[in-house]
């Protein structure tokens, strides 16, 4: 597993920000940062947490890491793929390209997705490792 790509503190153009840390041995926490505040957001459906230290694991094909944004298999999650992009007007390197995901049951992404977007590509300002 290559979880340690994953850690650093990332920022997309519209200021939102990932800072991803080590949790344990297949695991990692992120918080999210609203580019709008400056802080957590707050998640009503989630009883009120702020966007702190959320458990991200790999998907089964460890290409991407997928944050929970509600209770482990409920709700709904911050999908991260962590790709090289060209860009044509800025510099190329390794990225996140984020995406929501939901539980078939679940409609989270339709009522609380804006509270994660723009969905944006979000560079690497911060490294750190484990």
């Amino acid at each position: 597993m290559d979880l340690d790509k994953f850690i650093g503190i990332w920022k997309n153009k519209a200021g939102n920000v990932l800072e991803i840390k080590p949790h344990d041995k297949k695991s990692l926490k992120v918080t999210f940062l609203s580019g709008k505040t400056g802080k957590p957001v707050v998640r009503e459906y989630y009883d009120n947490n702020e966007s702190i230290d959320m458990l991200a694991e790999l998907d089964f094909y460890e290409s991407s890491l997928e944050v929970e944004l509600w209770k482990k298999g409920k709700g709904f999650q911050l999908s991260l793929l962590h790709d090289w992009i060209d860009f044509r007007n800025e510099p190329s390197g390794y990225y996140l390209a984020p995406g929501l995901t939901q539980y078939a049951e679940d409609n989270f992404t339709e009522k609380y997705g804006h509270l994660f977007e723009p969905l944006e590509y979000y560079k690497r300002i911060e490294e750190k490792s484990r």
